[in-house]
């Protein structure tokens, strides 16, 4: 594994370091989508209005995420993620019924049994650490047990989703470096765990058995590709919901009167979530790339070749496309949010995220409706995915 230098990392570039611990980024993202539309920084294009990272997600001139070849840590592009075209919608007959809403449904009770048990070791204690106590073990704990990785392992494959989606160094040397080193260590990990499921395979009912024993075009899927989409799904099942749990929660947290909205009237919990994923766009952008020269209208023409950073965040929140974007409104009548992005790419697990959020909301809404939030003490890191790092929460 060698790290490239080439590629653009958003992470030590552009508008992501001008955010990067900010608690309410979102009245920048709304100016750039008001006011700028698009621009060059350190040299990607940045686009920031909704209908035109739109029109590119699913423009057949544009490559997704791994248009330049694998960029987390690992040599090959991932996949899905990034594989383009006839190969990527192969791979998504492969795996989009396996995180179907029907699939993601039978995981309900555990989860609900998960979230109420977490809440009671909290309540006992008067309270805890929400993102350590709640939001990263309730999530992570339930893709463990889908996907058929022990339960023991957990604090394994955390270092490893920290060492590839927030790898230290600050510059993209650096980081690539650290990927690369948290990628081997999968790698490794998993080139003795396949070898002993493999054993076990005509008993176990879980997504990693369920690939083992699949079929791509009439023939099995080969240890390299079942180690590049477990790669992949370890890093996203592992940090996206937990990331997305604490701003819920925080929000929650420091808008006491929306949050008795909500225990009033628990139908709105579903349209609530979509508003709330709209306003905290807990993955703030994703990068694309032009094969061909693509005119978005009105002089906005991006370049063969071009580096695109598409910033989700200010596309949910893009005056010129949402009414009152920085008003939290659970009965807003056009959502339209991209926090799962849109188009080809739109994101794997999104019914499995929905669920988790809804159940664990309830629990907490049911279970402890008067919990405190310590506004002062939160701690906010919107660099590569937005989470509450920091999330103190009293109960009464």
């Amino acid at each position: 594994m060698q790290p490239t230098s080439s590629r653009f990392d958003p992470r030590v570039s552009g508008l992501s370091q001008q955010v990067k611990n900010l608690a309410e980024p979102q009245h920048i993202y709304l100016e750039k989508a008001r006011d700028v539309r698009a621009e060059h920084l350190d040299g990607a294009l940045h686009v920031y209005r909704h209908e035109d990272i739109l029109a590119l997600n699913k423009h057949m001139d544009i490559l997704g995420n791994g248009g330049r070849g694998g960029s987390f840590g690992h040599d090959a592009r991932l996949i899905p993620l990034e594989i383009d075209g006839p190969e990527h919608k192969k791979w998504r007959r492969l795996l989009d019924p396996l995180f179907a809403p029907k699939q993601v449904q039978r995981l309900e009770e555990s989860i609900r049994r998960l979230a109420s048990e977490l809440i009671d070791d909290a309540r006992a204690s008067g309270g805890a650490e929400w993102y350590g106590a709640f939001c990263t073990p309730l999530p992570c704990q339930i893709f463990l047990g889908l996907v058929g990785a022990p339960l023991s392992d957990l604090d394994f494959f955390l270092e490893f989703k920290d060492g590839v989606i927030h790898p230290e160094g600050e510059t993209t040397e650096e980081i690539d470096a650290h990927m690369a080193a948290a990628g081997g260590k999968l790698l490794e990990y998993f080139s003795s765990f396949l070898v002993d499921k493999r054993g076990r395979l005509d008993r176990d009912d879980d997504v990693i058995a369920d690939l083992m024993r699949a079929e791509v075009a009439g023939e099995p899927l080969t240890e390299f590709e079942l180690v590049n989409i477990l790669f992949l799904l370890m890093f996203a099942g592992l940090d996206t919901v937990t990331s997305s749990l604490s701003c819920l929660v925080a929000w929650l947290g420091r808008h006491p009167d929306q949050r008795q909205e909500l225990i009033d009237s628990p139908d709105l919990l579903a349209p609530a979530i979509e508003e709330l994923l709209r306003f905290e766009s807990p993955v703030p952008s994703g990068m694309r790339y032009a094969e061909r020269d693509i005119d978005l209208g009105d002089g906005l023409v991006v370049a063969a070749g071009e580096e695109i950073n598409a910033f989700w965040a200010a596309a949910n929140v893009d005056p010129t496309y949402h009414d009152d974007p920085l008003r939290v409104d659970f009965r807003r009548e056009r959502t339209g949010h991209m926090t799962f992005a849109s188009g080809t790419h739109r994101c794997l697990g999104s019914h499995l995220a929905r669920l988790e959020l809804r159940i664990a909301l309830q629990e907490i809404l049911g279970k402890i409706p008067l919990f405190d939030i310590e506004v002062a003490d939160l701690v906010y890191d919107n660099v590569a995915v937005r989470a509450v790092t920091n999330l103190p929460v009293t109960l009464r």
